[in-house]
Parts: C-alpha cells; structure tokens; sequence
C-alpha cells in the first residue's frame, strides 16, 4: 500500500512538473504576453505547404508598423530551434517567422513539377515573401538570420529575392544577413554574388566549430577571419571578431558609425563565441551578437532591451522541467495501471538468469555478457548511420548504407534502423546462446522468461502500452492546443504528429519494436 500511495504522489508531481513547466513555457516564449506566437500553415511559390511559427509583438500595428526577421533553422532541425532568436528579437519588436524548412518539421516538399523540385533556399524565400501578407511589418526593415544550413539558405533566399526585384518583381528584399555556424556564399570564380547589392553582412562562427575544415577551409573555428572568404566579403585582410567595419575600410569603426554604413548597406562584422557548431544554439553569447547585429542594422542602435538581458533560457528550462515531467509520468502512470486486478496478471516473477544472478558466479558471468552486450552499438553505428545527409530540395545526398528514399525518406532515422537491426541481432544471439548455454541448466524455462505468456496476457500487455501512449500524448496535444509549447530541452523534444507523420511513425515503428 506504501508503495501505492508513493506511486499516486509521483503520479500527482508528475502533472504538476508538466503544467506548470508548460504555464511557464508559455510565459517566456510569449515574452510574458507581449509576443503572440502563431502556429501557421501558407502554400509557397514552390508549391509546397509550408508550417511556420509567426512572433507578432504588440507593439507591431499597422500605424506602428515593426521590422521583421526570417529566422531559419538547420539541417535535421525545426522552426523550435530558433527559439533563442525568436525569443529574444520578438521582445525587442521584431516581427519574427521561423518556418520549418522543406522536408523538415511539419513542412512538405516543393511541387516536382516546378524546376523538379529544387529550391536552394529550402522555403526561406517563401517566408521572406510571406511578410508581404502582414500589414503591420516595416517592409523596408527586413533580415535574416540561419543556422548551418539555415545560414546557406537565407543567403540563396536574399540572392533570389534580390535578383527578382531586379527584374522588376514586387519582392520584399532583405538589407541585413547574419549566418550563424555557417560560411558566406562564393561563386566557383570566388565572387560573392549577394555583395553586388545594399545587404549588410555578419557572422557568428564558433571558436571550436568542428565544420571549419568544410565551410572555410581551415583547420579551426578561430582561424575563419584569416581566410580569403573573410577578406572578399569584408574588404577587409583578416577582420577581428567583434569589431565593426565600413565595407573596404581596414581600420575598424565605432558602433555610430556602424549604424551609419548600415544605412547604406556596408555594414561588416564578424563575431565569434567560444562554442561548438550546435551549440550557438544554446548560447548566451551567440544571443548577444545576433541581437546587436540586428540592433545596428534595423533598429538604428534603439533597441528598448540590452542586448545582455535575455529570457530565452528560461523558455528552455520550462519546458526541460516539463519533459522531465513527461518520463515521470510515462512511469508512475504504467506502473500504477499495472497494479491494478486487470493488468497485474501480467506481472511474473524474475527467474534465476543472469540478469538475477544468486551468487558471485553468477555475478561474474553477467558482468561478462553485459561488457560483451556493449560492445555492438559503438563498433557498428558509425557505419550504420554513415554520414546521412539527404536534402532532397537542395538535390544534395550523400550516399549511405540504407539511403533515404520514397518508402523511408529519413535520412538519420534510417541509420538508426541499420543500428537498430544489427544491435537488435546481436542480442537476440546472445540471448539464445545464454539460455542454451547457462539459463536452462539452472532451470529456466522460455515460459518463465515470458516469452510463453498466454495470448489473453500478451493482449493486455499490448492494451497497457497502447494506454500509456495515448494518455501520454493526449498530455502533448493539449500542452500544444492551450500554451503552443512542446517538451524539450534543447534538441531533446517530444511534439505532437500531423496525420503524414503517424503514418510515418507506423512504417518505422517495427524497427524500434525489435530492439
């Protein structure tokens, strides 16, 4: 009974974690009710529909109309992991539309019938265009800021964007570009196309970002000021970080004269923080330097917040608390269901195994099939996963052991069913060979490990799993319907699915089922 009323507290906690890590979720992603954010759904010039989440600011109007700012994710990412910008532009006044990017998130693919489905920008010049619709945004204010991949496709975004207003397209064009964890764009014949135009310029590159090898050709992150990328789209030979620059002026100048040569577009600066590739994402600093870029560039150096106060963090231990929330329930819910008269026939006892060894032999011999158990995962999932970069609308792959494609087009998860395939493999031999070889000389039986149960207790196995899971999600659709907030910390998330999703969950569910 003890134990009982211990599981109905956890219980309780567990609700209790997840609404109010969810309450305050909302509160620091809505910038305590000053920021609405929109979950919206729009078809693209590519004939693709596209999901974005939309930061509107109450102090953006159509009489006060506000800059705005294309916030676009990276590879394997979604429009969430923007937060940090999001979070922290939208409180200065900024218009904000972080999309999920074509093949990612909730987002579809670009219609095949146009240009055979290549979109370079990824959707990003979609998002851009889609401020036109907003009545209440400065279209003369417009920037962009991406990471990684995102950084590759904002610059394709505002080149495209550019290039129609040149030839007379009414396009909203941006004026201010800032990549983060990612190089500036070069022709083949080292030309920086976007230059030609009135776009202030910026960085934020990591100190130890592990891609500089590939995105600037040098061997550190701290180097990429020294590079002939650096000086083209500078003017300037090795450029400091953090010091502001007049394009083709060396001698570095003051902020007010930053924001002076922004007016005119000539805006350079490069900024660096001490962290790796995905962890700009997770950084104060990072944060710092995307707010004073846009700051400079489209708010004239008037931001009403310094760019040192910053709430994005608490948005992330919010909903951190409340995924923590979200296992504990997970837990204690299936453990209380499992003690009641219907679902506790399922419950056998542990048999003498080496998981349950009885004496120091026993002991050992676990210890030895657990090490050996090890052993798997880290020598195979290197080669089962290989290097899974597939995205289809850039017409970019990298060619992998099982290659995404029409049936399972997930480029990481198909690695994963490699990995999970092998690992699954091995330890279905080390299972047979330890009952053949020590379980049933100590009397165990294939019934008493389970695998003999009764088919009626198999069904209620099946039924307590299937509760579990709906309950749980049940508690994500209605975190997601009345405070727009998910469970995750950082990449660690749970959301909710679109109906193309379940279908997709369902084709990769057996492969998770036989690990």
């Amino acid at each position: 009974m003890a134990k009982k009323n211990c599981l109905i507290v956890l219980f309780l906690v567990s609700l209790a974690i997840i609404f109010l890590g969810s309450c305050f979720g909302k509160f620091y992603h809505t910038s305590g009710g000053e920021v609405q954010v929109k979950d919206i759904r729009f078809v693209t010039e590519d004939g693709g529909l596209m999901r974005a989440l939309l930061y509107i600011p109450k102090s953006a109007t159509v009489g006060n109309p506000a800059p705005a700012i294309v916030g676009a994710h990276g590879f394997n990412n979604t429009a969430e992991i923007q937060g940090l910008n999001s979070i922290e532009l939208s409180r200065r006044g900024f218009v904000v539309i972080a999309p999920d990017q074509y093949g990612h998130g909730n987002t579809g693919f670009p219609d095949e019938n146009i240009n055979k489905g290549i979109v370079m920008d990824m959707g990003a010049y979609s998002a851009l265009q889609y401020l036109k619709t907003l009545p209440y945004v400065d279209l003369e204010r417009v920037g962009m800021v991406g990471h990684s991949m995102g950084g590759t496709t904002i610059q394709w975004a505002a080149l495209r964007a550019w290039q129609n207003h040149d030839m007379g397209m009414d396009v909203v064009i941006p004026t201010a570009i800032l990549p983060t964890a990612q190089s500036w764009m070069l022709n083949p014949d080292n030309t920086f196309e976007l230059g030609k135009y009135p776009v202030n310029i910026g960085v934020v590159y990591g100190q130890f970002d592990e891609w500089a090898k590939g995105m600037w050709g040098v061997d550190r992150g701290s180097q990429v000021n020294t590079t002939e990328r650096a000086a083209i789209v500078t003017g300037v030979q090795n450029p400091e970080f953090g010091k502001y620059y007049l394009f083709n002026n060396s001698a570095p100048i003051t902020r007010e004269q930053a924001i002076q040569a922004a007016e005119i577009g000539g805006f350079r600066v490069m900024y660096q923080p001490p962290v790796v590739h995905p962890r700009i994402h997770m950084s104060s600093e990072a944060a710092r330097y995307i707010v004073d870029f846009f700051d400079i560039t489209l708010l004239g150096g008037k931001s009403p917040i310094p760019a040192t106060d910053q709430k994005w963090l608490n948005k992330e231990i919010s909903t951190g608390i409340a995924y923590i929330g979200y296992f504990l329930f997970i837990a204690t819910f299936g453990l209380l269901l499992l003690r009641t008269n219907f679902f506790k026939t399922i419950v056998r006892p542990e048999p003498a195994s080496p998981s349950n060894p009885k004496d120091s032999k026993g002991w050992i011999v676990y210890t030895v099939i657990y090490l050996l158990c090890l052993l798997p995962a880290p020598l195979v999932y290197n080669w089962a996963t290989g290097y899974p970069i597939a995205i289809k609308a850039m017409g970019r792959v990298v060619p992998t052991v099982f290659p995404a494609n029409a049936v399972f087009p997930m480029p990481t998860a198909n690695g994963l069913v490699v990995f999970n395939l092998v690992v699954g493999a091995t330890m279905l031999i080390v299972f047979i060979l330890t009952y053949q070889l020590y379980m049933k000389r100590h009397g165990v039986t294939f019934a008493s490990l389970g695998v003999g149960l009764p088919v009626k207790e198999v069904g209620k196995a099946l039924l307590l799993a299937l509760i579990v899971f709906l309950s749980g999600y049940a508690l994500l659709v209605l975190a997601d319907y009345f405070f727009k907030v998910d469970f995750r910390y950082f990449v660690f998330s749970i959301k909710t699915l679109t109906p193309p999703k379940v279908f997709m969950m369902l084709k990769y569910l057996p492969f998770w089922i036989f690990v």
